[in-house]
């Protein structure tokens, strides 16, 4: 367990570490360079800033030989991510944050993102104050974020435009997430799945899918 554990800022490298069913607990972690560290069903709880979480190795020559860090069960239920990449990770196969208002794991980014960009374009004169503001905070949300494997990106409302009123991330967060709606879903009959996760994976609360309208 890792209580209130200090890591020193921008100055510790975990290597070549594997951490099972760990539980980093108000641990301070910033910046920490976890370029070649495995994660498997670890427990975070409390902030983490400024940290890139990575499923492939990398870093300097003589790191593993190994294709991907294993990245899979760890719990971030109660941690409040700052700033924080998840690169090269299956993000359905991890917990999030229990704040679903304020976190979203989406799917269809380009999509999702193309069509945002279109309602800004022919919404009526001053329904966005700040237009150009608001495609930027959507192209970050599509360019800017890492993709998990299976093109999922994990989003965080405040993060999402931060220059902007908090009313206009509202409209972005709606847009972006609660609001978009896929015309798969018509297409792909009683296969299809919306979107959530599955048994296989360890949570749904936070997915944002395509809608079924039969629901």
């Amino acid at each position: 367990m890792f209580h209130r554990t200090r890591f020193p800022l921008g100055n510790t490298y975990l290597g070549d570490a594997r951490f099972e069913r760990c539980l980093f607990d108000g641990a301070r972690i910033r910046e920490l360079d976890t370029e070649c560290a495995e994660f498997v069903e670890c427990v975070f709880r409390g902030r983490v800033w400024h940290t890139v979480f990575n499923g492939a190795p990398g870093g300097a020559d003589g790191g593993p030989v190994r294709a991907r860090n294993e990245w899979r069960g760890n719990d971030f239920t109660d941690a409040d991510l700052v700033d924080v990449d998840f690169r090269d990770i299956d993000l359905r196969a991890q917990r999030w944050p229990a704040d679903g208002a304020e976190y979203a794991l989406i799917d269809d980014v380009d999509a999702r993102a193309a069509a945002a960009v279109d309602a800004i374009h022919t919404a009526p004169d001053g329904t966005w104050p700040e237009p150009a503001l608001a495609v930027q905070a959507i192209e970050f949300a599509r360019t800017g974020r890492p993709r998990d494997p299976n093109g999922f990106v994990l989003l965080r409302r405040r993060e999402l435009g931060h220059r902007l009123p908090p009313e206009v991330r509202e409209q972005l967060w709606t847009l972006l997430v609660s609001g978009y709606k896929n015309d798969k879903d018509d297409r792909l009959g009683s296969d299809h799945t919306d979107g959530r996760l599955g048994s296989d994976h360890t949570d749904d609360r936070l997915v944002t899918g395509y809608t079924d309208d039969q629901e």
